[in-house]
């Protein structure tokens, strides 16, 4: 089977983002290739994103569009595919959709009808793209850990219970109740002690450093699977996330070892990755998207 995957550049300046396409299949026949979209990034990155497939791909039609997560630097970008293409389904989750998780973790007396207006319009680029996807007739599906989104491809996070729980703890739903808070890992002394080894050159990358942010952790994490190869896509998953996808395939008795590419989350943040998640994935080739430059964290 013939495989290419692409990212598309996003950003020149502090500010990056992901926008990747890949195709699997027979490329001698567009019939029998399968175009799958991860993010979009920026609106321009959206443009290049289009036109890369319909030259390199010698198509206008793609069978999946994933937005990983809510922001903007990675769903930006997806209007301009389902603007100019046509698509077959698009996976994306909608917190609006979730309110009643959201009222039973959170100290709110708000109605359920309140808090989806609230956040269907702090949420403006996510719902206006959904909003695209329904005039469109784009069948959308909200996949969640254990279910495919094409014969290759496997959602391995983040499982219901657990989004519901990242939902509660996002900066624009309401205040959440003690039992359900998600705390960041790491303490004031540890990234003392961090800050200190990043001075002298000491390898940075470390399981102290606190965790990323709730909406980060949100990200759908996609498993390709293509014959014996096996491609991880992250979204800005962090360590709480990639944890437990490891921890749900090591139920399963099945072992990410050895990865053959792992989309790097979160544009190389110190706060996705620490080595014991590495040793765990082991990969043969990582990919980070970021600006040449580069906002400082990143990577």
């Amino acid at each position: 089977m013939q495989y290419e995957i692409d990212y598309i550049p996003v950003g020149t300046g502090s500010k990056g983002g992901d926008a990747i396409a890949f195709r699997y299949g027979d490329f001698s026949d567009i019939t029998k290739q399968f175009v799958v979209v991860i993010d979009g990034g920026t609106k321009d990155s959206g443009k290049a994103l289009v036109a890369h497939i319909k030259e390199h791909y010698g198509t206008s039609h793609v069978d999946l569009v994933v937005a990983s997560h809510l922001h903007t630097d990675h769903i930006s970008g997806l209007t301009e595919v389902l603007e100019n293409m046509t698509v077959g389904k698009m996976a994306v989750h909608c917190p609006w959709d979730y309110t009643q998780a959201i009222k039973k973790m959170t100290k709110t007396s708000l109605p359920h009808d309140t808090i989806q207006t609230k956040l269907e319009k702090s949420l403006t680029s996510l719902s206006d793209l959904i909003e695209m996807a329904e005039s469109k007739r784009i069948p959308i599906v909200q996949p969640f850990q254990g279910e495919k989104l094409l014969n290759e491809l496997y959602v391995l996070g983040p499982s219901r219970e657990y989004y519901h729980e990242l939902l509660a703890n996002f900066g624009i739903t309401p205040e959440v109740k003690e039992e359900h808070r998600i705390e960041q890992v790491g303490s004031f002394v540890k990234e003392a002690i961090n800050w200190i080894a990043e001075a002298f050159h000491i390898e940075t990358l470390s399981d102290d450093h606190p965790d990323t942010d709730s909406e980060n952790n949100s990200s759908m994490v996609l498993l390709l699977v293509l014959g014996d190869k096996r491609f991880l896509f992250t979204g800005d998953a962090g360590k709480g996330a990639l944890n437990k996808v490891v921890e749900y395939t090591e139920s399963l008795q099945y072992s990410l070892s050895g990865l053959d590419f792992l989309d790097v989350p979160h544009h190389g943040s110190k706060r996705n990755l620490g080595p014991t998640i590495l040793n765990k994935l082991a990969p043969k080739l990582a990919f980070i998207s970021c600006p040449p430059e580069g906002d400082p964290k990143h990577p």
